[in-house]
């Protein structure tokens, strides 16, 4: 499990561009799916959608900051394809942009629900349990910021 959150490094700069219509295709099946959630779901200019559930304490993290966090990630269809139960720790600067943002965001102790349009996740790589142009849905909650 943990090599495929480090898998993220390696794939960071490769990520294809979409078009326009890819982008608004993405948003649109993203506004469905939160449609059918209890969850008032925010945006970003980027097309990261989020929701503090605990906001979290502190200063926010720096993008020079490692941060430990425990994590689910999912398809939107439920799938689980990660499940970090113990802390992982990581650099900010070393992970997807949606990660990236999102942190960049947050304090210490907050607990947050992200989805990830694929152009901020793996893009077209198809990774062993992440099919290519898939959207994501992780539930982080960030343990520590050293």
């Amino acid at each position: 499990m943990r090599l495929l959150f480090f898998l993220l490094i390696l794939i960071l700069g490769a990520c294809s561009t979409y078009s326009e219509g890819d982008l608004k295709d993405f948003d649109k099946r993203i506004k469905e799916w939160i449609g059918q959630q209890d969850t008032p779901y925010k945006n970003t200019d980027s097309g990261l959608y989020y929701y503090f559930e605990r906001m979290g304490q502190g200063p926010k993290i720096k993008y020079t900051d490692s941060v430990s966090v425990q994590f689910k990630g999912t398809l939107l269809d439920g799938t689980i394809f990660e499940i970090e139960k113990v802390p992982l720790t990581f650099a900010v600067n070393e992970v997807i942009i949606a990660w990236k943002e999102l942190l960049l965001m947050s304090k210490r102790s907050a607990k947050v629900k992200i989805i990830v349009p694929p152009q901020l996740g793996y893009g077209n790589h198809k990774l062993d349990k992440i099919p290519q142009n898939s959207t994501l849905f992780y539930e982080i909650e960030i343990i520590d910021i050293k």
